[in-house]
């Protein structure tokens, strides 16, 4: 069994890999560890749609993997979530990829440049590998933008528009490369905030992060015992 965790930032993996034991640092955002005799991988492939699509599809050209985890924070787009709480990610949509009109905006596939069934897309939807029983999570549904929205205008407009519990800045950019090249693959994020007006006080990034490691270790633990 081999894994790859993919996140955005060194931070939101700091104490998921303090349970690891290092074997190899290959550069300063791909590293290998050893997990209760599972090989994993952790790619930190920066913030942001471009540097995960580039990142990790380099990382599978040259690797191979038996499956991939994008673990990470994520904001909150509806109250029915609560702040450290860990939601599997089912499904992905480019929230700020499209035209912009002058009273709306419209995707990619709204505005007829791509037909929403494209493959990988499903009406328009990414979609993560079926967990079959291994995550316990509540299943959300996501959109990933290249901003962190914080004003009230913008919010409202993608609540509007998309029927998304959670907002990331990479989800969608690890679904559509691993779906692109046949690769399983899981998204699972801690929330760590409500996507509001920007007030960082309200915002427990501590316990979504302990959280997101007591979440992944058991998960990590089981795959390689059912390998075992």
């Amino acid at each position: 069994m081999k894994i790859l965790i993919v996140t955005a930032t060194w931070m939101e993996v700091k104490l998921l890999i303090n349970e690891f034991n290092c074997l190899e640092g290959k550069s300063n955002f791909f590293k290998q560890y050893e997990f209760a005799g599972t090989n994993i991988d952790v790619l930190v492939s920066g913030i942001g749609t471009t540097f995960t699509t580039f990142h990790l599809t380099e990382t599978l050209k040259d690797n191979s993997y038996n499956l991939v985890i994008n673990v990470g924070i994520a904001g909150s787009l509806t109250q029915e979530l609560n702040i450290g709480e860990i939601v599997n990610v089912v499904s992905e949509e480019f929230a700020d990829l499209g035209i912009e009109k002058k009273e709306e905006f419209l995707t990619l596939f709204e505005s007829g440049f791509m037909d929403s069934n494209d493959y990988p897309f499903e009406q328009g939807i990414l979609k993560s590998t079926n967990s079959n029983g291994l995550f316990n999570f509540k299943n959300v549904r996501g959109i990933t933008t290249n901003k962190s929205h914080g004003r009230e205008s913008s919010i409202t407009e993608i609540k509007e528009k998309f029927s998304a519990q959670v907002e990331s800045m990479e989800g969608a950019a690890v679904l559509y490369v691993c779906n692109c090249l046949g690769v399983t693959c899981y998204q699972i994020r801690a929330i760590s905030n409500f996507v509001e007006a920007r007030d960082s006080s309200k915002w427990n990034i501590p316990l979504a992060l302990e959280n997101l490691k007591e979440s992944i270790l058991p998960i990590l633990s089981k795959l390689s015992v059912a390998v075992n």
